[in-house]
């Protein structure tokens, strides 16, 4: 009579450069991955801009998107300038297209729109505060 020991074990086997965003304690889903460039975590600006509560518009003929919300205006151009209620804002890294998605700098979309911001390297997340 044989006994058996066998048994059916699962893992999950994360990347361990997972970058995990977290808004008002509901881990947001990204269709592509944040990346980090520059010390800057980039984001697909859809998916925050809306998360975050924001109308957003994109200009594919003048490579910007522009996001609305309570009388706040944020307008960011690929590869180039951002703009906060029409004042000029210099980031260390610009909006660009990775994958066919628009990203935006998470912290400056974040702040701009009145949020706390905090990373955790030791996670790899990011807490965002509305």
């Amino acid at each position: 009579m044989g006994t058996g020991y066998g048994r059916l074990l699962h893992f999950e086997i994360k990347d361990k450069n997972e970058i995990k965003v977290i808004l008002n304690g509901r881990r947001l889903a990204f269709d592509v991955d944040p990346v980090i460039e520059n010390d800057r975590t980039l984001v697909p600006l859809r998916v925050i801009f809306e998360a975050l509560g924001a109308v957003v518009a994109w200009d594919g003929e003048a490579g910007m998107v522009s996001a609305v919300k309570d009388g706040l205006e944020i307008k960011l151009f690929i590869d180039g300038a951002a703009y906060k209620n029409g004042e000029l804002v210099i980031l260390d890294v610009p909006a660009k297209i990775i994958n066919d998605r628009t990203m935006v700098p998470l912290r400056f979309v974040s702040e701009a729109m009145g949020c706390q911001v905090k990373w955790t390297e030791s996670t790899r997340t990011v807490n965002i505060t509305q």
